[in-house]
């Protein structure tokens, strides 16, 4: 475990904000960020990615499956993000931590295989459950990866991430010149702890960001903001509800029910998309 400062502003001043499965969530005094510190050390967590597996008072599995409900969102962003753009479009689009595939699924579909989709993940079951769909799925360090493309994705990406600055910072290399990021995480920093959502999957999330903090992020890293877009998270739809309340009598379950029902209310959009371009 390792105590870290807000990777945001570098501040090391921070206010207890929750706490969860033997971890702190703090809320950075300076820029708002909310970050898990201490923490595990970066060996600890490329184990954890790799096999969906994190310690804490009590081991949290998030290999899950594929969901076809993502397909459809995924979808629906596209369409919204990019219109007809990517319908004619060649080029190749590679999704960084693509999970079991559900956008590259979409990508294909939406681009009419136009773009060609590569995927990089990092849990060995996800990769299995992606290359069983046929989708070209692999893992390798980004770092020194010599390839290079025209779009690179970060979906439920981000607050995995032990610094993201530095890691947005050392991939921009992978995109052409005038190549586009699609960025997506939640909008939640700025809510208070009582409105935010349940659980914190605490030490699998390491932080929680808000469009503000991203957008400066961006900047600072010499993209330009073309686009942003938000949806309720969860999406409500009646699988969804029924999960939910199912939850409310299920022994050792968190239900986020009372949470869709405020943003309803509220009308508040939590689901971030951010479609930025590399500056030349």
């Amino acid at each position: 475990m390792i105590d870290v400062p807000c990777y945001i502003c570098g501040s090391a001043k921070h206010a207890p904000y929750a706490s969860e499965n033997g971890f702190r969530l703090v809320k950075c005094v300076s820029c708002g960020l909310l970050y898990v510190t201490p923490r595990p050390d970066a060996t600890e967590i490329a184990e954890a990615h790799k096999y969906g597996v994190h310690a804490g008072k009590e081991k949290l599995d998030v290999s899950g499956g594929f969901r076809s409900s993502n397909v459809a969102n995924y979808l629906d962003m596209l369409e919204t993000l990019y219109g007809d753009g990517l319908c004619e479009a060649e080029g190749r689009w590679l999704d960084i931590g693509c999970g079991h595939g559900e956008f590259l699924v979409a990508l294909r579909r939406y681009s009419a295989g136009g773009i060609k989709g590569y995927g990089l993940e990092p849990n060995v079951h996800k990769q299995k459950s992606a290359r069983s769909l046929g989708l070209d799925v692999d893992y390798f360090d980004l770092a020194s990866h010599d390839g290079r493309y025209e779009y690179l994705s970060l979906l439920n990406v981000y607050s995995h991430l032990p610094d993201p600055t530095v890691s947005l910072g050392d991939w921009k290399h992978l995109l052409k010149p005038g190549g586009e990021l699609l960025l997506q995480t939640g909008d939640t920093a700025d809510m208070t702890n009582r409105e935010h959502y349940r659980p914190f999957s605490l030490p699998d999330h390491l932080s929680f960001a808000s469009e503000a903090i991203l957008v400066r992020l961006l900047k600072s890293l010499g993209f330009e903001v073309l686009d942003i877009v938000k949806y309720p998270f969860p999406r409500l739809d009646f699988l969804t509800l029924g999960k939910e309340a199912a939850k409310l009598v299920w022994p050792g379950k968190h239900s986020m029910l009372g949470y869709m029902v405020s943003n309803f209310v509220r009308q508040r959009k939590t689901d971030l998309y951010i479609r930025a371009c590399l500056k030349a």
